[in-house]
Formats: C-alpha cells, structure tokens, sequence
C-alpha cells in the first residue's frame, strides 16, 4: 500500500504541469496563425511573380524572333535602298565637283540636297556646302552612315529592351544579402565531394542569374528548395516572432517585385514592339503575313528612291534645267499635296 501510495505521489505533479494553462498560450496560437498566413502568402506570391516573368521573358522573345524575322525577310530591299541612297550622294558630289556653279545655283542645288535629307528621302550627309538653309540639327557625317540610318529606320520599332521600373535601394539591398547567405553556403568550394561540387556549381548558376536580372523571387525560391533558414520553434514565441517578422518583410519586398513586374509587361505591352507582337498575333490568325505586308511597303519606298536617284542624275546629266530641279522630284510634290489636304482636314475641324 506504502509503494502504491509513493507511486500516486509521484504522478502527480507531472499530471498538474501537463493541464495547468499557459499564460503565453493564446500568443503563441496567435503566432502560429500569423506564421502560417504569411507563409501561404509567400508561396502565393512566389508563385504570381515566376508567372509573370515566365510572360514577360516570353514577350521579349517573341519581339526578338519577330525582329530577327523582319531583318532576314527585308535585308535584300534594304540593301537596294542603300545602295540607292549611296548613289543619290554620289550623284551630287559629282554635281557639286563637276560644274562650275554660280553662288545662286549651288545655294538652289543644296537646298534640294538637304530638302532630301530633312524628309527621310536619303541619309543625312554634311559633305558638301554649307548653305544658309542647310538644316541646323543634322550631325557631322562622320556620325551618319547610310547603311546604319536605313537600318535603324527600318528596326526602331523592334527595340527588344524598353525601359523597365528602376528596383529601389531596400529591395537592392535584400537582394544583395540573401546572395551572399546563398553563396557562403552553395560556394563550389565550400564541398569536397565531385557530386556535391557539381551540385553546388549548378546552384551558383541559378544563384548568380537570378542576383544580375535582380530577382528577388527567385533568390528566395531557391533559398526554400533547398531548405535553408533556421529551424524554427513552433512553441517558442520568439521564434515565432522572428520568423513572422521575416517573413513580413520578404513578402513586402515580393508584392514590390510583383508590382513592378506587371508595370514592366504594361510598358513592353504599349511600346510599338509590343503592340506589333499583339496585331502579329491577330493578323497571323487571320491568315494574312504581316511581315510580308512591311516588306512590300519597304519595296515600294524604293521605287519612291529610285525616282529621286533618276530625278538627280537627269539634273547631273543635263537632260533637265535648274528650273526644272527646283521644283523637285514628284515624291515632294505629292508629299506637299499631303500636307495640303491635311491642313485643310484641321481647318474643318475647328468648325
């Protein structure tokens, strides 16, 4: 009876400890909910921001093959165009070399040149005179080539890079700190094992690709793959504490990842590169090629050339008067018709 009694005895105080309530239990729930909301709002947004930068990466891809495809498609016209171009300037500095010209006449002649110039027709080029209706904002010749003017003119609208949201300085700064927790622990040389070397190389890779293209996201995605972090006490309401507070901050950070990765798709979406991407789209689906169509349009921008190479070499080679030349090719009269007409459309609108 003596041993049953000591053995009751001795039960007792565990049972006590085991029912008394806690004082920090209804904190330590509170916590864990928190904890357990954050971290499904992390995932969350992990989730939304690989979403996004899988579209946007996908739209400057398409920009890109679509641009490639437009160079390769156009390249011979827009070799016809500055071989023209290259002979419309050699066509005037025989002009200007080659006669003997009143001040009048060669004022009257560079007018049409750099009249030429200043609409788009040819390259702009500082070679010959310096009349006072030579346009003041043309550069040296030495910054223009014919080559690279068509070639710009005719690519500007596939620039593959549009301006993105600057990241601010405390994302910078997060994103640089967990790179470097990341390195110290998947540095190549932190193992001495091939397979772990080679799995760590691998790591590094993804790490240091995703700290240059400023990924936030990514960095803390591989950082939870790999189950890195401190273990955390789900009955320590410090660690609970902690790890909220941590994980609070990370998906501030996110949701600003997140918002400028949307503004970012919005600006590519309204450039003229994205807006191509999108009526490629739609017009591809209606059967027709739209590519074909630019090409086309180049191809009858140099017949519009070729008239004026025509025009110039009849001046050059007497078969028209000056007279005659300062009219200009037929391409200004229509482009002043153009603006005739225009002029005329806004007037009507006023009333």
């Amino acid at each position: 009876m003596a041993r049953k009694s000591k053995s009751a005895s001795t039960r007792q105080p565990a049972d006590t400890t085991t029912v008394a309530p806690s004082s920090d239990g209804l904190a330590l729930s509170d916590l864990r909910i928190r904890l357990e909301f954050l971290e499904r709002d992390n995932q969350k947004l992990l989730g939304q921001i690989e979403k996004k930068r899988t579209e946007l990466n996908n739209l400057l891809d398409r920009i890109r093959e679509i641009g490639l495809e437009v160079a390769q498609r156009s390249a011979p016209v827009l070799q016809q165009l500055f071989e023209l171009d290259t002979k419309i300037h050699a066509v005037f500095t025989e002009i200007f070399t080659g006669k003997k010209l009143g001040k009048q006449t060669r004022k009257n002649i560079e007018k049409i040149y750099y009249t030429l110039q200043i609409s788009g027709l040819i390259s702009p080029n500082h070679s010959h005179g310096s009349s006072a209706d030579e346009p003041e904002n043309l550069e040296d010749e030495d910054q223009w080539d014919a080559e690279d003017f068509f070639g710009r003119q005719h690519q500007s609208r596939f620039k593959p890079e549009p301006e993105a949201p600057q990241i601010d300085r405390d994302e910078l700064k997060k994103i640089r700190q967990l790179f470097l927790r990341l390195a110290d622990v998947f540095h190549p040389d932190k193992v001495g094992d091939d397979k772990d070397r080679e799995y760590h190389t691998e790591v590094m890779k993804e790490i240091n690709q995703a700290y240059q293209a400023g990924d936030l996201a990514k960095l803390l995605a591989i950082e939870k793959q790999h189950q890195m972090g401190e273990i955390i006490d789900r009955d320590s309401e410090d660690d609970l504490a902690r790890r909220c507070a941590r994980i609070e901050q990370e998906n501030e950070f996110l949701n600003s990842q997140y918002a400028n990765l949307k503004q970012e798709i919005r600006i590519t979406k309204s450039t003229p590169e994205g807006s191509i991407v999108a009526e490629y789209k739609k017009l591809t689906k209606s059967g027709l090629d739209p590519i074909g169509e630019m090409v086309a349009e180049t191809e009858s921008q140099v017949e519009v050339i070729s008239e004026v190479y025509q025009f110039v070499s009849d001046f050059r080679d007497k078969k028209m008067t000056i007279k005659d030349f300062m009219k200009g090719p037929a391409v200004f009269q229509q482009m002043q018709q153009i603006s005739a007409e225009e002029l005329l459309m806004e007037l009507f609108a006023e009333f």
